[in-house]
Protein backbone atom coordinates (compact mmCIF):
# COMPACT_ATOMS: atom_id res chain seq x y z
CA UNK A 1 0.00 0.00 0.00
CA UNK A 2 2.84 2.37 0.86
CA UNK A 3 4.43 1.74 -2.53
CA UNK A 4 1.10 2.38 -4.25
CA UNK A 5 0.51 5.68 -2.46
CA UNK A 6 4.07 6.88 -3.06
CA UNK A 7 4.03 6.04 -6.77
CA UNK A 8 0.66 7.74 -7.34
CA UNK A 9 1.73 10.78 -5.34
CA UNK A 10 4.78 11.08 -7.60
CA UNK A 11 2.53 10.67 -10.66
CA UNK A 12 0.15 13.38 -9.44
CA UNK A 13 3.00 15.83 -8.81
CA UNK A 14 4.48 15.10 -12.23
CA UNK A 15 1.07 15.57 -13.89
CA UNK A 16 0.49 18.93 -12.21
CA UNK A 17 3.94 20.24 -13.14
CA UNK A 18 3.79 18.93 -16.70
CA UNK A 19 0.33 20.36 -17.36
CA UNK A 20 1.42 23.69 -15.87
CA UNK A 21 4.32 23.82 -18.33
CA UNK A 22 1.98 22.95 -21.22
CA UNK A 23 -0.37 25.75 -20.13
CA UNK A 24 2.50 28.27 -20.10
CA UNK A 25 3.52 27.08 -23.55
CA UNK A 26 -0.04 27.47 -24.85
CA UNK A 27 -0.38 30.92 -23.34
CA UNK A 28 2.98 31.99 -24.80
CA UNK A 29 2.03 30.77 -28.29
CA UNK A 30 -1.54 32.05 -27.90
CA UNK A 31 -2.65 28.58 -28.96
CA UNK A 32 -4.05 26.27 -26.31
CA UNK A 33 -4.23 23.39 -28.77
CA UNK A 34 -0.77 22.48 -27.46
CA UNK A 35 -2.66 20.47 -24.84
CA UNK A 36 -3.34 17.87 -27.56
CA UNK A 37 0.43 17.45 -27.96
CA UNK A 38 0.80 17.07 -24.20
CA UNK A 39 -2.00 14.49 -23.83
CA UNK A 40 0.04 11.54 -25.06
CA UNK A 41 3.22 12.64 -23.32
CA UNK A 42 1.61 13.09 -19.89
CA UNK A 43 0.10 9.58 -20.07
CA UNK A 44 3.47 8.09 -21.06
CA UNK A 45 5.11 10.03 -18.22
CA UNK A 46 2.59 8.73 -15.68
CA UNK A 47 3.14 5.20 -16.96
CA UNK A 48 6.91 5.56 -16.61
CA UNK A 49 6.65 6.79 -13.01
CA UNK A 50 4.30 4.00 -11.91
CA UNK A 51 6.44 1.38 -13.60
CA UNK A 52 9.63 2.83 -12.09
CA UNK A 53 8.32 2.38 -8.54
CA UNK A 54 6.88 -1.10 -9.17
CA UNK A 55 8.37 -4.32 -7.86
CA UNK A 56 7.81 -6.30 -11.06
CA UNK A 57 10.51 -7.42 -13.46
CA UNK A 58 11.77 -5.73 -16.62
CA UNK A 59 9.80 -7.93 -19.04
CA UNK A 60 6.45 -6.89 -17.55
CA UNK A 61 7.39 -3.23 -17.37
CA UNK A 62 8.59 -3.09 -20.97
CA UNK A 63 5.45 -4.95 -22.10
CA UNK A 64 3.40 -1.81 -21.36
CA UNK A 65 6.01 0.96 -21.53
CA UNK A 66 7.09 0.26 -25.10
CA UNK A 67 3.56 0.46 -26.60
CA UNK A 68 2.50 3.51 -24.57
CA UNK A 69 5.63 5.45 -25.59
CA UNK A 70 5.21 4.45 -29.25
CA UNK A 71 1.60 5.67 -29.07
CA UNK A 72 2.54 8.90 -27.29
CA UNK A 73 5.41 9.86 -29.58
CA UNK A 74 3.41 9.08 -32.73
CA UNK A 75 0.36 11.04 -31.58
CA UNK A 76 2.20 14.01 -30.08
CA UNK A 77 4.67 14.17 -32.95
CA UNK A 78 1.92 14.11 -35.57
CA UNK A 79 -0.03 16.88 -33.83
CA UNK A 80 3.05 19.00 -33.23
CA UNK A 81 4.32 18.87 -36.82
CA UNK A 82 0.88 19.29 -38.45
CA UNK A 83 -0.81 21.72 -36.03
CA UNK A 84 1.65 23.59 -33.82
CA UNK A 85 4.87 23.91 -35.80
CA UNK A 86 2.93 24.97 -38.91
CA UNK A 87 1.08 27.68 -36.91
CA UNK A 88 -2.24 26.05 -37.72
CA UNK A 89 -5.16 28.10 -36.35
CA UNK A 90 -6.26 27.12 -32.86
CA UNK A 91 -8.63 24.16 -32.79
CA UNK A 92 -12.29 25.19 -32.86
CA UNK A 93 -12.89 23.55 -29.49
CA UNK A 94 -10.43 25.85 -27.76
CA UNK A 95 -11.55 28.87 -29.76
CA UNK A 96 -15.05 28.12 -28.46
CA UNK A 97 -13.75 27.89 -24.90
CA UNK A 98 -12.14 31.31 -25.28
CA UNK A 99 -15.52 32.84 -26.07
CA UNK A 100 -17.22 31.01 -23.21
CA UNK A 101 -14.58 31.86 -20.61
CA UNK A 102 -14.33 35.56 -21.47
CA UNK A 103 -11.98 37.55 -19.25
CA UNK A 104 -11.08 34.46 -17.19
CA UNK A 105 -9.93 32.54 -20.24
CA UNK A 106 -6.39 31.82 -19.03
CA UNK A 107 -7.46 30.80 -15.53
CA UNK A 108 -10.25 28.54 -16.75
CA UNK A 109 -8.11 27.04 -19.50
CA UNK A 110 -5.68 26.00 -16.79
CA UNK A 111 -8.27 24.45 -14.47
CA UNK A 112 -11.01 23.29 -16.86
CA UNK A 113 -8.83 22.03 -19.70
CA UNK A 114 -5.21 21.40 -18.72
CA UNK A 115 -5.67 20.17 -15.15
CA UNK A 116 -8.83 18.28 -16.10
CA UNK A 117 -7.00 16.41 -18.84
CA UNK A 118 -4.22 15.64 -16.39
CA UNK A 119 -6.78 14.13 -14.02
CA UNK A 120 -8.28 12.08 -16.85
CA UNK A 121 -4.79 10.84 -17.78
CA UNK A 122 -4.35 9.55 -14.21
CA UNK A 123 -7.59 7.59 -14.55
CA UNK A 124 -6.06 5.65 -17.44
CA UNK A 125 -3.20 4.29 -15.34
CA UNK A 126 -4.56 0.88 -14.25
CA UNK A 127 -2.58 -1.26 -16.74
CA UNK A 128 0.67 0.46 -15.82
CA UNK A 129 0.24 -0.10 -12.10
CA UNK A 130 -0.55 -3.80 -12.45
CA UNK A 131 2.25 -4.38 -14.96
CA UNK A 132 4.62 -2.65 -12.53
CA UNK A 133 3.91 -5.35 -9.90
CA UNK A 134 4.12 -8.27 -12.36
CA UNK A 135 6.82 -10.91 -12.79
CA UNK A 136 6.48 -11.88 -16.42
CA UNK A 137 8.88 -14.49 -17.76
CA UNK A 138 9.00 -15.38 -21.46
CA UNK A 139 9.81 -19.04 -20.68
CA UNK A 140 6.83 -19.60 -18.35
CA UNK A 141 4.38 -20.55 -21.08
CA UNK A 142 1.39 -18.80 -22.58
CA UNK A 143 -1.24 -19.34 -19.88
CA UNK A 144 -1.13 -18.44 -16.21
CA UNK A 145 -0.22 -15.45 -14.05
CA UNK A 146 3.26 -15.22 -15.55
CA UNK A 147 2.24 -16.23 -19.08
CA UNK A 148 2.69 -14.20 -22.23
CA UNK A 149 -0.61 -14.91 -24.03
CA UNK A 150 -2.27 -11.59 -23.18
CA UNK A 151 0.95 -9.72 -23.91
CA UNK A 152 0.93 -11.20 -27.41
CA UNK A 153 -2.78 -10.45 -27.97
CA UNK A 154 -2.41 -6.96 -26.53
CA UNK A 155 0.47 -6.17 -28.83
CA UNK A 156 -1.45 -7.47 -31.86
CA UNK A 157 -4.33 -5.12 -31.07
CA UNK A 158 -1.92 -2.29 -30.33
CA UNK A 159 -0.18 -2.63 -33.70
CA UNK A 160 -3.53 -2.88 -35.48
CA UNK A 161 -4.68 0.30 -33.73
CA UNK A 162 -1.50 2.25 -34.52
CA UNK A 163 -1.60 1.25 -38.20
CA UNK A 164 -5.31 2.07 -38.48
CA UNK A 165 -4.98 5.42 -36.74
CA UNK A 166 -1.95 6.35 -38.83
CA UNK A 167 -3.81 5.57 -42.06
CA UNK A 168 -6.86 7.51 -40.85
CA UNK A 169 -4.80 10.57 -39.93
CA UNK A 170 -2.90 10.45 -43.22
CA UNK A 171 -6.07 10.20 -45.33
CA UNK A 172 -7.75 13.08 -43.47
CA UNK A 173 -4.63 15.27 -43.64
CA UNK A 174 -4.30 14.73 -47.40
CA UNK A 175 -8.02 15.33 -47.97
CA UNK A 176 -8.06 18.61 -46.04
CA UNK A 177 -4.81 19.79 -47.66
CA UNK A 178 -6.28 19.47 -51.18
CA UNK A 179 -7.97 22.80 -52.15
CA UNK A 180 -10.42 20.85 -54.33
CA UNK A 181 -11.98 19.36 -51.21
CA UNK A 182 -12.80 22.64 -49.48
CA UNK A 183 -16.29 22.45 -47.99
CA UNK A 184 -16.54 18.70 -48.65
CA UNK A 185 -16.83 15.83 -46.17
CA UNK A 186 -13.92 13.42 -45.96
CA UNK A 187 -15.40 10.03 -46.91
CA UNK A 188 -12.40 8.33 -48.49
CA UNK A 189 -10.36 5.37 -47.28
CA UNK A 190 -11.29 4.32 -43.75
CA UNK A 191 -13.53 7.39 -43.45
CA UNK A 192 -15.91 5.63 -45.83
CA UNK A 193 -16.67 3.04 -43.14
CA UNK A 194 -16.64 5.19 -40.00
CA UNK A 195 -17.14 8.90 -39.37
CA UNK A 196 -14.30 8.73 -36.84
CA UNK A 197 -11.93 5.86 -37.70
CA UNK A 198 -9.09 7.69 -35.94
CA UNK A 199 -11.02 7.55 -32.65
CA UNK A 200 -11.99 3.92 -33.22
CA UNK A 201 -8.39 2.81 -33.73
CA UNK A 202 -7.30 4.99 -30.80
CA UNK A 203 -9.68 2.90 -28.71
CA UNK A 204 -8.28 -0.35 -30.17
CA UNK A 205 -4.82 0.79 -29.03
CA UNK A 206 -6.12 1.11 -25.47
CA UNK A 207 -7.92 -2.22 -25.60
CA UNK A 208 -4.55 -3.74 -26.48
CA UNK A 209 -2.69 -1.96 -23.67
CA UNK A 210 -5.49 -2.68 -21.20
CA UNK A 211 -5.54 -6.46 -21.67
CA UNK A 212 -1.76 -6.97 -21.35
CA UNK A 213 -1.62 -7.42 -17.54
CA UNK A 214 -5.13 -8.77 -16.82
CA UNK A 215 -3.92 -12.32 -15.97
CA UNK A 216 -1.13 -11.10 -13.70
CA UNK A 217 -3.32 -10.97 -10.56
CA UNK A 218 -7.03 -11.32 -9.66
CA UNK A 219 -7.42 -7.55 -9.23
CA UNK A 220 -5.71 -6.88 -12.57
CA UNK A 221 -9.06 -7.28 -14.30
CA UNK A 222 -9.47 -3.62 -13.33
CA UNK A 223 -7.12 -2.84 -16.22
CA UNK A 224 -10.15 -3.22 -18.47
CA UNK A 225 -11.57 -0.06 -16.92
CA UNK A 226 -8.97 1.86 -18.95
CA UNK A 227 -10.30 0.92 -22.44
CA UNK A 228 -13.87 1.24 -21.11
CA UNK A 229 -13.17 4.75 -19.87
CA UNK A 230 -11.39 5.63 -23.13
CA UNK A 231 -14.43 4.43 -25.11
CA UNK A 232 -16.79 6.64 -23.09
CA UNK A 233 -14.40 9.58 -23.43
CA UNK A 234 -13.97 9.24 -27.20
CA UNK A 235 -17.52 8.26 -28.12
CA UNK A 236 -19.61 10.37 -25.76
CA UNK A 237 -17.52 13.15 -24.18
CA UNK A 238 -14.57 14.83 -25.87
CA UNK A 239 -14.14 12.96 -29.14
CA UNK A 240 -17.09 12.32 -31.41
CA UNK A 241 -19.53 14.93 -29.95
CA UNK A 242 -17.09 17.86 -30.33
CA UNK A 243 -15.97 16.82 -33.80
CA UNK A 244 -19.54 16.35 -35.05
CA UNK A 245 -20.70 19.64 -33.55
CA UNK A 246 -18.20 21.65 -35.58
CA UNK A 247 -18.59 19.50 -38.69
CA UNK A 248 -22.32 20.22 -38.69
CA UNK A 249 -21.62 23.94 -38.35
CA UNK A 250 -19.15 23.97 -41.24
CA UNK A 251 -20.58 21.29 -43.57
CA UNK A 252 -24.34 21.42 -42.82
CA UNK A 253 -26.48 19.09 -44.93
CA UNK A 254 -23.44 17.40 -46.45
CA UNK A 255 -22.41 16.16 -43.04
CA UNK A 256 -25.99 15.24 -42.10
CA UNK A 257 -26.08 12.96 -45.14
CA UNK A 258 -22.74 11.51 -44.06
CA UNK A 259 -24.21 10.88 -40.60
CA UNK A 260 -27.18 9.11 -42.18
CA UNK A 261 -25.09 6.72 -44.26
CA UNK A 262 -21.99 6.09 -42.13
CA UNK A 263 -21.51 4.65 -38.63
CA UNK A 264 -20.24 7.11 -36.04
CA UNK A 265 -17.59 4.92 -34.38
CA UNK A 266 -17.41 1.24 -35.25
CA UNK A 267 -16.45 0.72 -38.93
CA UNK A 268 -19.08 -0.85 -41.13
CA UNK A 269 -20.34 -0.65 -44.70
CA UNK A 270 -22.26 2.44 -45.78
CA UNK A 271 -26.02 2.29 -45.41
Amino acid sequence: MENLLFSYLAAVIFTFLFMSLMWFWGKYRDNYAVIDVGWGLVIAGIASILVCFGRGNGFAKLAVLIPVWIWALRLSGFLYFTRIRTNHPEDKRYAGFRKDYGEKVHQKMFTNVFLLQGFLALLLSFPFYFAAQWNLFPNSGAIGPNGYLMVFLGWVLFVLGVVGETISDRDLHRFVADPKNKGKVCNVGLWKYSRHPNYFFEWIIWVGIGIIPILSAPMAILSLLTPLFMFVLLRFVSGVPFAEKYSLLSKGDLFREYQRTTNAFFPWFSK
